[in-house]
Formats: C-alpha cells, structure tokens, sequence
C-alpha cells in the first residue's frame, strides 16, 4: 500500500479492503438481466454481418455486411460489460482499493488502472450510515447532492464499501465523532 499522507500527531487505526466475492446480489443481477438483451442482439448482429460477409457478390455488399458487423460491437461491448462485469468486479476490487481510518479521516486508495486516493475527514457533522450485508457491509461516511448531465438530482455517497470489520469500523468512527466535539 502507498503511504498515507498523514498530518503530525495522526495515527492509523483501521486499514482493510473490500471482502472478495459478490456483493449487493439483487442489484447486480439485475443489471445481469438488463445486459443480456445487449449481448445477445449484439452477438447476433455482429455474427450475422460476419456471415453476410462471406456471402457477399460485390463491393457494395461487403460494404453493408462490415457497417452490419460494426454496427453490433456497441450492443456487443455493452452487453458484456453488464454481464461479465459483477464477476469481474467480484474477483479483482479487494486487490485494487485499500481503506484506511486514522485519527482524522478516512483513505480510500484505489491503484489500477485508474489510480486515486481520496480523503474524507472526519467531523461531528459527517453524515455517517451503516448498511449491513450478510457477508460483508458497507459504511458510508460521506454524501453529496450532485446534478447529472440532465439536470437531476442525485445523491453520491462515498465510504468503505463491502468491508467485513463494517460495525467495528462504523463505531469507530463515531467515537471519533464524539471526541471531536
């Protein structure tokens, strides 16, 4: 793990990651399902142009047959995103994201292939909420209202996601509230 940037007189004093396996089952199976048409109609698609391809007599045609080919991989990418993705997911996050709370705040390191490291300090005001699991919870230690690209509003938490220590981590930072008072 790369070093935190602590402040003087911050210490450590929980670090994790999240628990491997499948969480928020009825969430990702539902996106499963969402992305199956997608897969499906974009397989078929691309398949379909291939095939036309093979059979084609003139220029033009083999033209028509590549757009028709082309013209899947969108529904093709999307559809395995949605499907394959959750496994994916399941098998690699606990080698990619690092939690840790100190004294202070809470560090969430993401490495990969898109690398981050996010600080969320720790106040008597913080919103903070536990969201048990039956293998793994989540405690989310920060929430703000955001407005999409259409204009709504939404709401985009941030936290420990799927951490098998959540009640312990959750009552450690309340401590932390409390004494920051």
């Amino acid at each position: 793990m790369t070093p935190l940037p602590l402040r003087p007189g911050e210490t450590i004093l929980w670090e994790g990651a999240p628990a491997p396996g499948f969480h928020q089952r009825g969430k990702r199976l539902f996106l499963m399902v969402f992305g199956l048409p997608f897969l499906l109609i974009g397989v078929a698609v691309f398949f379909l142009g291939l095939q036309r391809l093979t059979q084609a007599a003139s220029t033009s045609d083999a033209g028509l047959a590549v757009f028709f080919a082309a013209f899947g991989l969108p529904f093709l990418g999307l559809g395995g995103f949605l499907v394959f993705g959750p496994f994916v997911e399941a098998r690699t996050a606990h080698r990619y994201i690092r939690y840790a709370l100190s004294t202070r705040a809470a560090y969430v390191l993401r490495s990969g292939p898109f690398p981050s490291l996010k600080v969320y300090p720790i106040l008597p005001a913080t919103a903070l909420e536990l969201e048990p699991g039956r293998l793994a919870g989540t405690v989310w230690l920060h929430a703000r209202m955001e407005r999409d690209s259409d204009g709504d509003l939404g709401t985009t938490k941030a936290g420990f996601e799927n951490i098998v220590e959540a009640e312990k981590v959750f009552l450690m930072i309340r401590n932390l509230q409390g004494d920051a008072q």
